[in-house]
């Protein structure tokens, strides 16, 4: 219903009741026409304060910043702290594909937000975050008549740097959406640019253990030739950090001259068995790739899986309960149904 239909239904209703059932007061004797004014000036005014707190609540917003706008996404810049890998920003990642066809076909739902950008950079803002969503609709612009727009929260607040990259890493860690190697440059990136002077501290402002923001940044710490030698690097897991960290301490020279190997491969094996020939010691027989791998929780297995023949599987630890096991099996398979869904669709189109 319109807001001038319901005006005008509220109106009627006013009406209908003053006439069915008339006060005993001496209102009653007043005439119709007296009474149907009277009720159309109280839902006006009942309108106009409605329109009021509205408008009050918009303008404290804009005075916020916090205000959606609709943009060119050719006046928008990234962010010098972006976190995502150029490769999920592309036609050739089957999820960015997914994305831009869906904001194509139901619209952006979810705004990205953007601050002023610097005088005299040659844009009129600055992603705080949302990169993927921006890129989708800067395609979407190239390929629609009459441009697109890139819906936007305009976030004048976000002008300390450090504040910036926390309010990135908060988006995206809620949509667990970025890859160790990502996470890594991004930490790394916050150490160079002297936002943080040690890892302990990005651990506490982003509340994880050390550990695990260590072993981020050894992935992107990783010699070019290494990364180079996985399809993709956001492919390299974070349980791996410790295992190729181990065979760059032992043998540098080895694994360097087998991850320059790898990449000339074609066609180029799975992560999995990349990180199983980069981690083969020098005259060492390689294990078997269906060999079964067990993976701790501090310190205690939580969980082993094996994989054989196009088979998987997988083994929870002793002390993973029955309901815990039975969600987590589910879990796996809708992430495995999105996954495969989402490659053999980029597979049909390729």
């Amino acid at each position: 219903m319109s807001k001038r239909e319901d005006i005008r239904s509220r109106v009627l209703a006013g009406i209908e009741r003053s006439v069915a059932a008339p006060s005993p007061s001496s209102a009653s004797s007043q005439p119709v026409a007296t009474r149907v004014k009277a009720h159309i000036a109280i839902v006006g005014e009942q309108i106009r304060e409605g329109f009021a707190a509205r408008v009050e609540r918009l303008e404290a917003e804009r005075q916020a910043g916090m205000v959606v706008l609709r943009l060119d996404p050719k006046s928008i810049r990234p962010s010098e702290f972006a976190n995502r890998l150029e490769a999920g920003l592309q036609e050739t990642d089957a999820e960015f594909r997914i994305l831009k066809e869906d904001i194509r076909s139901q619209g952006q739902l979810d705004p990205i937000r953007v601050r002023p950008a610097p005088a005299g950079c040659g844009f009129d803002y600055e992603i705080v975050f949302g990169h993927r969503r921006h890129a989708a609709c800067l395609a979407l612009d190239r390929e629609t008549e009459g441009g697109f727009r890139v819906m936007a929260l305009l976030d004048v607040a976000s002008v300390d740097r450090k504040r910036l990259a926390l309010q990135m890493h908060a988006e995206n860690d809620a949509r667990e959406d970025l890859s160790a190697y990502e996470y890594g440059r991004m930490y790394k990136s916050w150490l160079d640019a002297k936002l943080f002077d040690t890892q302990g501290e990005i651990a506490v402002a982003v509340g994880r253990d050390d550990s695990p923001v260590s072993m981020y940044i050894q992935i992107a710490d990783l010699p070019a030739e290494v990364l180079a030698a996985f399809l993709d690097p956001r492919e390299i897991a974070l349980r791996w950090a410790p295992q190729l960290m181990k065979a760059l301490k032992e043998d540098r020279e080895h694994l360097l001259a087998a991850a320059r190997a790898l990449s000339n491969i074609n066609p180029r094996p799975s992560a999995r068995e990349t990180l199983r020939l980069l981690t083969t010691r020098r005259g060492e027989k390689r294990e078997s790739a269906s060999r079964e791998e067990a993976v701790k929780i501090k310190g205690r297995i939580a969980f082993r899986v094996a994989r054989r023949d196009g088979r998987l599987t997988l083994k929870f630890g002793s002390e993973i309960g029955r309901q815990v096991q039975k969600e987590l099996v589910e879990e796996i398979k809708e992430l495995t149904e999105k996954r495969l869904s989402a490659y053999l669709k980029s597979k049909g189109q390729s």
